[in-house]
């Protein structure tokens, strides 16, 4: 079997926000697993129905709500879903070089499988 994914990735159940740039539609959901390229994304309605504004190589950003001593705070990638199912969708982060912010938040999420930095 041919493997063409670069990241290892983590089993893991972390809530998220998707939102798809050319359409504005905002689906909300979890992650399945997560890697330092992108994630798996289980969303809470179908993202392959007719009309659900979501389709492979659409650009968007994904929302991690981070939790920091009880506070939340926001951390987006910008993304491409790579492929949509039902309402699964194969997400790569497109950012070339993320932000020391962000590439914590990246490792944090990876050791902990969770939304908290503390």
């Amino acid at each position: 079997m041919d493997n063409r994914r670069k990241n290892l990735r983590i089993p893991a159940r972390i809530p998220c926000d998707l939102l798809v740039a050319a359409t504005g539609r905002h689906f909300t959901g979890f992650t399945r697993n997560i890697s330092f390229g992108g994630v798996e994304f289980e969303a809470t309605e179908s993202l392959s129905r007719p009309g659900s504004g979501a389709g492979s190589g659409m650009a968007g950003i994904l929302t991690f709500q981070m939790r920091r001593l009880g506070v939340l705070q926001e951390l987006k990638f910008p993304c491409r879903l790579r492929h949509v199912a039902a309402n699964t969708a194969g997400i790569e982060f497109t950012v070339s070089y993320p932000t020391p912010e962000q590439r914590a938040a990246l490792q944090r999420m990876l050791e902990t499988r969770s939304n908290r930095l503390d």
